[in-house]
């Protein structure tokens, strides 16, 4: 392939990585701002204990708002039935001690959500009895046919129904995560739309610059092979690992600046001489797909791009070269006829 052609994709890949970047820094800013995780991990359990009726009341702008602000009943769980295990579960010493005020886990471990639930049951309907007893107490059907099926024909105790809720609180944190990562894909794609428009950030015509300026083309490759040499920064996360909005907002920040280095930005030269309606909306349908190709590369992740440039630089044969092999040379004896009789 010839090496103008892995210039140019080098230099896009280059570019894609630090917009992806960007776009990362901003998703975890905002979502450390407004709780996401913890908010995304109630609805979870609102599943888990099959509450979902709960969710719409704790959905709304009010809400957000208090999150945001740290304020006392940002996730509503006094807006839930009085009868809610889950709201009853969520305030319980030992997962409401993980948060600080005005805050809630946005992880919970398994084994301290089972201890919570079981003992949640025994506080509100007594000890010494069976798992049976306590989950018929609790009028949940749904809830106690999955939990009594889950512990099978095994014992009947309150340490088997702590084993089965934490078989099932794995089960659905698990759906839950793979519904969160491809929200957060979608989030992704939103945000990179944002700057891909805010900054021009147009796939389609710095693909065209960089295939144009073999300056250009060769000084993007010396900055891929220093930001591959340097590895990708590490995420900043706080000790219940939620990324603090302030380091996240720092990171994008930086990001951002390392962007304003590329050939992007306004003015636009695909908008220069265009006179008359109809150009200027093919130009404007133009921009909007190499925008819609930048966000859709953004949506895809830092990771993907990192070894995207890293696989290049190596078909390039500029990538980091493997350590020489120092196989010592065979030794050879050569025997010569002596010469004494």
């Amino acid at each position: 392939m010839s090496s103008s052609y892995l210039d140019v994709f080098i230099g896009l890949s280059y570019t894609f990585l630090a917009v992806s970047l960007l776009c990362s820094a901003t998703r975890e800013a905002i979502a450390s701002l407004f709780q996401t995780r913890a908010k995304v991990l109630l609805d979870g359990v609102l599943t888990l204990l099959h509450e979902p009726a709960g969710k719409s009341r704790l959905r709304g702008i009010l809400p957000s708002l208090q999150r945001l602000l740290r304020l006392d009943g940002g996730f509503r769980l006094d807006k839930l039935d009085a009868q809610s295990l889950a709201a009853e579960v969520m305030r319980h010493p030992l997962i409401s001690g993980m948060a600080q005020r005005g805050r809630m886990p946005s992880y919970i471990p398994s084994a301290i959500f089972a201890r919570a639930f079981v003992s949640t049951l025994t506080t509100r309907y007594g000890k010494g009895q069976t798992a049976a007893m306590l989950l018929n107490k609790v009028g949940n059907e749904g809830l106690t046919r999955t939990l009594l099926a889950i512990m099978g024909e095994g014992p009947d105790d309150v340490a088997a129904l702590e084993n089965a809720v934490r078989i099932w609180y794995d089960t659905v944190m698990e759906r839950i995560s793979g519904w969160y990562k491809r929200r957060s894909q979608f989030v992704l794609f939103l945000v990179g739309l944002f700057y891909a428009a805010v900054m021009n950030i147009d796939a389609l015509q710095l693909s065209t610059r960089l295939w144009n300026d073999a300056e250009l083309r060769d000084g993007t490759v010396a900055k891929a092979q220093l930001v591959h040499a340097a590895g990708l920064p590490a995420s900043t996360a706080s000790a219940d690992g939620a990324a603090t909005a302030l380091a996240q907002t720092k990171a994008a920040k930086a990001q951002a600046q390392e962007l304003q280095k590329l050939p992007i930005g306004w003015p636009s030269a695909r908008f220069d001489g265009v006179v008359g309606v109809w150009p200027f909306i093919a130009a404007l349908v133009f921009a909007l797909i190499g925008w819609t190709a930048t966000a859709f590369a953004a949506s895809l992740g830092s990771p993907f791009w990192f070894d995207g440039v890293g696989w290049l630089l190596a078909l390039r044969g500029t990538g980091a070269k493997p350590p020489a092999e120092t196989t010592a040379a065979p030794t050879v004896t050569i025997s010569l006829p002596t010469l004494r009789k």
